[in-house]
């Protein structure tokens, strides 16, 4: 019976672990496995593998690597990379030597300008971009430290306390999704920033939970459309460094966001520890708010955030130009 239970279930893993790399948001059944809560099913395997030592030893062998599976590659549990670590363990470089950015969707939260100054204190970052952002928080944010700059387009808030080099454009609609570009003077080099914000599953997720699954395929359309369209303007202005952050509205393990977005690298995948859920609705968790970064920067330090009034909570990362990034101009 043991036995049963544990191969049945490594396979079972291994079989969402294939769905989940084929078909990971690229049609209904897709969205619906990326966008449920994946990291559940690491759990049984903390009663499986305990069971699994009266069995034979290849039963406990299969228990360790079906719970390798589920925990890295059906629930994306992420370490960071070799390259992160050593960078991690060095110097550190002193003051300025490291670019920080926090992106955060504040869904409009206007309780995060009481408390704005605080967080600005704790952040320490050069550049912040917000989506979703309301008016207030924009105001508050240039009130608490004169340091920033700070803009507010559309949706966006952006702040930063480096000398810009480029105004901000907006690009997009809300239904198509939307997009700011800017640029910044860092380190003798200028460093193109973007901030994103693709259109939400939420509808056709909710719609699937009441029994209707009409708008998925609606959903993973609308999504793709707008990453690929974004991701080619941002693409566009591609010239040495570039940092593109926000709310992709699609999980890491999203065909869209491999196949458009392949150009840069992601910060929490290089440099995070744990499943680095940025967005939380009960026990749906998913990772859809991103730091996209090219090869130009060496990702030191990339964590989510936790506390903070929204469904989102805010991703930073912190950023080191390498020798060959810098020279660009």
């Amino acid at each position: 019976m043991i036995t049963v239970a544990v191969v049945g279930y490594a396979l079972g893993m291994a079989l969402v672990a294939a769905a989940v790399a084929t078909a990971g948001d690229s049609n209904a059944l897709g969205m619906l496995l990326l966008f449920g809560p994946r990291w559940i099913l690491v759990f049984p395997w903390l009663l499986l593998i305990p069971l699994s030592l009266v069995a034979r030893r290849w039963v406990t062998a299969a228990a360790i690597v079906g719970s390798l599976v589920t925990l890295f590659q059906v629930s994306g549990f992420e370490i960071p990379s070799l390259i992160s670590l050593r960078s991690a363990m060095g110097s550190g470089g002193g003051a300025g030597k490291t670019l920080r950015i926090v992106t955060y969707n504040t869904d409009r939260s206007a309780t995060l300008a009481q408390r704005i100054d605080t967080d600005l204190l704790a952040w320490d970052a050069d550049v912040i971009v917000m989506q979703d952002c309301a008016p207030e928080v924009a105001t508050a944010m240039q009130a608490a430290d004169r340091r920033y700059q700070v803009f507010r387009e559309s949706e966006f808030c952006v702040a930063t306390r480096l000398a810009v080099r480029s105004p901000v454009q907006l690009h997009g609609t809300r239904k198509e999704g939307r997009a700011v570009g800017f640029s910044v003077e860092w380190q003798g080099a200028t460093v193109r920033i973007g901030t994103v914000h693709l259109p939400s599953p939420r509808t056709a997720l909710f719609a699937a939970r009441q029994g209707s699954g009409d708008l998925l395929e609606e959903s993973v359309q609308q999504r793709a459309e707008a990453s690929g369209a974004i991701a080619a303007w941002m693409r566009e202005s591609h010239r040495g460094p570039i940092v593109v952050a926000g709310d992709f509205n699609l999980p890491v393990e999203s065909r869209a966001l491999r196949h458009d977005w392949m150009w840069l690298r992601n910060a929490i995948s290089e440099a995070g520890w744990g499943f680095g859920h940025t967005m939380f609705a009960g026990r749906h968790r998913v990772r859809i708010d991103h730091v996209l970064v090219s090869s130009d920067f060496t990702v030191r330090g990339a964590r989510v955030l936790s506390g903070f009034p929204s469904e989102h909570q805010p991703v930073v990362a912190d950023l080191e130009l390498t020798a060959s990034g810098g020279a660009s101009k």
